[in-house]
């Protein structure tokens, strides 16, 4: 009997691994909490049968070479696999990019409802990788068959985080979201992450600000690998450290110090820049100060151009939050001449990368 566990990330499946839960345990790690959103053609070719000429983007990238011999080589279709596998278990974890992963998959199920249900999606209520692996076996987390409803409200929320804009995401919270437990809280939590109404930041970049006003002077200190300090759990150690670059090199910065840039794999394969980067002492600017006392607004100084789900947020067309969804006022346009401030990262070197970065 073959069993297949699909989950989120890499620490998650180090632990199933550990742990015995299946046979196979394989880690999507698709990121839709930032940059654009990859278009439909690129997220059914990711799932599709490996091609001749697809070194990398495949589902089954990061499943290890024991796994691949269970499975029986690295080039199955995820149907394919599922239909081979005699038990499919859902193991997706609380936070928001684990949602939108798993809102991803109940959507492209949609369209094969007769494979879909042989699946139990699994309540995970807590992080997976916060505990050993014998912790983990003697929690009772319930399992549910995947039904139609699964899939429809997978299909709901997975339309609304791509739309344009984010209107029909906020229309979720007056939805019952309670076939999927964690999905209210992703919801909720991404919206932290649009424009503050009155700061012009993020939830997760205004984080950064307040430990900084908080006495953590070095750039690792306000990073979310001290997920009990930063709180914030929507981005990882990438992202986060591309946040801080935002904050730190926009024209009218709100962070000042940073001793080196990007944070990127280049500088993590560099000792001394790596070293000169994880020594600056970093602080507070005027602007930083004032956003932080509510009496600056970032975007009214420093250009905005970023993705949130399938909305382009610019200066132009700024969304904001503020437990309610604020629309741009078309009659009062805040426009300021923009620089690219998101940038593609490269996945397939992170975890080497953040391995010299612990060291």
């Amino acid at each position: 009997m073959t069993r297949l566990i699909l989950t989120v990330n890499d620490s998650s499946a180090g632990v199933l691994r550990r742990g015995g839960f299946a046979d196979l345990v394989v880690p999507i790690l698709h990121r839709f909490v930032w940059g654009p959103l990859p278009s439909d053609a690129e997220l059914s070719a990711y799932l599709m049968q490996r091609t001749a000429r697809q070194k990398m983007g495949h589902w089954l990238d990061f499943a290890s070479r024991r796994e691949v011999m269970v499975a029986g080589g690295r080039s199955q279709s995820f149907l394919e696999l599922i239909d081979r596998c005699d038990s499919v278990e859902l193991w997706m974890d609380t936070r928001p990019n684990d949602q939108l992963v798993l809102i991803w998959l109940l959507d492209y199920l949609c369209h094969h409802a007769e494979i879909a249900t042989k699946i139990v999606l699994r309540h995970v209520d807590a992080p997976l990788f916060d505990g050993p692996a014998g912790q983990l076996a003697g929690r009772t987390i319930a399992g549910v068959e995947l039904a139609r409803e699964h899939l429809d409200l997978g299909h709901l929320a997975w339309q609304a985080f791509r739309s344009p804009t984010p209107q029909a995401w906020f229309d979720l919270l007056k939805q019952d979201l309670s076939t999927l437990p964690q999905l209210r809280r992703c919801v909720q939590e991404m919206l932290d992450e649009l424009p503050g109404a009155a700061t012009g930041l993020g939830a997760s970049e205004l984080r950064i600000l307040e430990l900084l006003s908080a006495g953590y002077q070095h750039p690792f200190d306000l990073l979310p690998h001290y997920r009990e300090r930063f709180q914030r759990r929507v981005y990882d150690y990438w992202e986060a450290g591309t946040l801080l670059d935002s904050l730190a090199l926009a024209p009218v910065p709100a962070i000042s110090g940073l001793a080196d840039w990007p944070f990127s794999v280049e500088m993590h394969d560099s000792r001394e820049r790596l070293d000169r980067y994880k020594a600056s002492t970093l602080s507070l600017t005027l602007l930083g100060k004032g956003i932080l006392a509510g009496e600056e607004d970032f975007s009214s100084h420093n250009p905005i151009r970023r993705w949130w789900g399938g909305t382009k947020l610019t200066n132009a067309c700024l969304w904001r939050w503020r437990a309610v969804l604020i629309a741009p006022d078309p009659d009062t346009p805040h426009v300021i001449e923009c620089r690219e401030l998101w940038r593609p990262i490269d996945w397939s070197m992170r975890e080497a990368a953040y391995s010299a970065a612990s060291a």
